[in-house]
């Protein structure tokens, strides 16, 4: 049996943080059993999310250039891989600045999307695309306010359209740290995880 080959992207800039016992348990349920990955942390990497000018005015069809090494690597660890793994925590509802920045870089015109002459994206269609996401409000708060249907509207809808048969998005909840003491959640959490990462395949 042929084994689906993951690639991570992970964003938070603390190893103290439940986002990263995640991670550490998604991995874990990886190598439990033997499931390929290649691991892309945007804080340890110190990957540059800010869009250059150059890069603004290519995607714009403004000028042609050609794309930074950094952003050519990332392509094709995507491409190499069947299933991509997102794990972040929720800053401001939305992703850590580094990962929206990633999405901005990286999901370029001639990858996720068709060249202005007709010439087509290269970016594969992913088996699946999971989102491991914590967050400080509980579940029932981020659904009672539409939070959780924006999310499914920017990440699925929007930046992994047309380039994954299916997604799954999991949500961590009540994650700051005197609910993370009381409910104990970061070893329910790591567990569960772990549990992800083994069901991957």
């Amino acid at each position: 049996m042929t084994r689906p080959k993951v690639h991570i992207i992970y964003a938070h800039p603390s190893k103290k943080s439940i986002t990263h016992e995640l991670k550490e348990g998604y991995i874990n349920g990886l190598n439990e059993k033997n499931i390929p990955y290649t691991i892309t942390d945007l804080y340890e990497s110190n990957f540059n999310p800010d869009i250059t000018e150059e890069e603004y005015l290519r995607e714009n069809n403004n000028i042609a250039s050609p794309l930074s090494e950094d952003i050519v690597i990332e392509q094709e660890k995507i491409n190499n891989a069947d299933i991509l793994t997102f794990i972040f925590p929720l800053f401001w509802m939305d992703a850590p600045a580094k990962l929206v920045g990633y999405f901005a870089r990286v999901f370029t015109k001639g990858f996720k999307y068709d060249h202005e002459d007709g010439s087509p994206a290269t970016m594969k269609t992913m088996d699946a695309t999971n989102f491991l996401i914590s967050a400080g409000s509980s579940y029932e708060e981020l659904k009672k306010d539409g939070k959780l249907d924006a999310l499914e509207t920017i990440f699925i809808k929007d930046r992994m359209a047309g380039k994954t048969k299916k997604t799954n998005i999991y949500i961590f909840d009540e994650t700051t740290h005197h609910k993370e003491l009381m409910l104990n959640n970061r070893e329910k959490y790591r567990l569960k995880s772990e549990k992800i990462g083994k069901n991957t395949d």
